[in-house]
């Protein structure tokens, strides 16, 4: 295990807006009641003091702010911050100053807003008018001194706008803004947004132009380049998959997935604990071995890589024994 143990956590299915490449499924809200909440948590925090590591949750949903217990968990974070730090993954457009007031005092790692290009092209892919309510969003957060960070979900039909949001970062004095692949969960149409490997390795160069302009500019807003295949294009460390090693996700009814975009079931924490999953699950335990891909092993940066981004290799080919499919190595 490396690093915090991060727990990535749909509170709630509730969300104010229905994105063009949302995982989430046209039916009523799933929302889990306090208790159940409170339950899950409990589970994060015995899980941590059982492996003697230190942890992060990632809040989000649906939309976070659309809880009814959002505030709830916040206070119970307040009160875990020797145990866990933690942050707020959000669509932004529900962040008032008045909430950014309010979320700052509770002293969030950060807060995640996203953006998927300029203007048109993201109001098309997130709703009329969400351009700007991000823009305001950003200001009101940075008025209290929040770390701010900007989302970017490449797909085919957004990839080369990664500049627009670079540039919209630096004019919003935002600190940093990251980006990965879209990854098609089951839906023919979602197919339609992936991106071909010329089209990746494209999307990773822009991505390091945008990060080495940023760097020309002497912006303090940062491109980072952490994900699956962009160390190709940094020469930095290369990125290795997580999930399921120090890395779980608990969906909105309480279903234990390695991660949101590797949507296997491996238990449900309103029966199970989630300690004992982690534990002694198959599938969790297959994901923390090294394992490589055989299309993979002759390449030199196999030992750190481990075929790229697991999550996309899953939802394409139904098994992790395949190199990344935007990999041109």
């Amino acid at each position: 295990m490396v690093g915090r143990f991060i727990l990535q956590w749909h509170i709630g299915e509730q969300c104010n807006l229905k994105c063009l490449h949302c995982y989430q499924d046209c039916h009523t809200p799933i929302q889990l009641s306090y208790s159940q909440l409170y339950d899950i948590l409990e589970q994060y925090r015995q899980l941590l003091e059982k492996l003697n590591v230190r942890g992060h949750i990632n809040l989000t949903g649906g939309e976070p702010l659309c809880s009814p217990h959002f505030y709830k968990l916040l206070d119970e974070f307040k009160k875990d911050g020797d145990l866990y730090s933690f942050s707020i993954l959000t669509n932004g457009t529900l962040v008032t100053e008045e909430v950014a007031q309010k979320i700052s005092s509770y002293n969030p790692e950060y807060v995640q807003v996203s953006l998927e290009g300029g203007r048109r092209t993201n109001d098309y892919i997130r709703g009329k008018g969400v351009y700007s309510k991000v823009a305001k969003a950003i200001k009101s957060l940075k008025k209290y001194g929040i770390y701010v960070s900007v989302s970017f979900t490449a797909t085919k039909l957004n990839y080369k706008e990664f500049p627009k949001v670079v540039r919209f970062a630096r004019r919003h004095k935002v600190d940093n803004v990251w980006s990965d692949r879209f990854i098609p969960l089951g839906d023919d149409k979602e197919l339609d947004l992936q991106m071909t490997r010329e089209e990746t390795s494209e999307y990773l160069q822009l991505m390091a132009d945008s990060r080495r302009w940023l760097k020309e500019k002497h912006s303090s807003t940062n491109v980072a380049m952490y994900r699956a295949l962009q160390f190709l294009k940094t020469n930095d460390y290369a990125y290795s998959c997580t999930a399921g090693d120090s890395l779980l996700t608990v969906m909105e009814n309480g279903d234990l997935v390695p991660c949101r975009r590797m949507p296997i079931v491996v238990g449900n924490l309103l029966t199970e604990n989630m300690y004992e999953l982690y534990m002694n699950n198959e599938t969790l335990k297959t994901l923390r071995q090294d394992n490589i891909p055989n299309d993979c092993e002759k390449c030199e940066h196999s030992n750190y890589c481990k075929g790229g981004l697991k999550c996309l290799t899953y939802a394409i080919y139904g098994s992790l024994n395949h190199k990344d499919v935007g990999c041109n190595i």
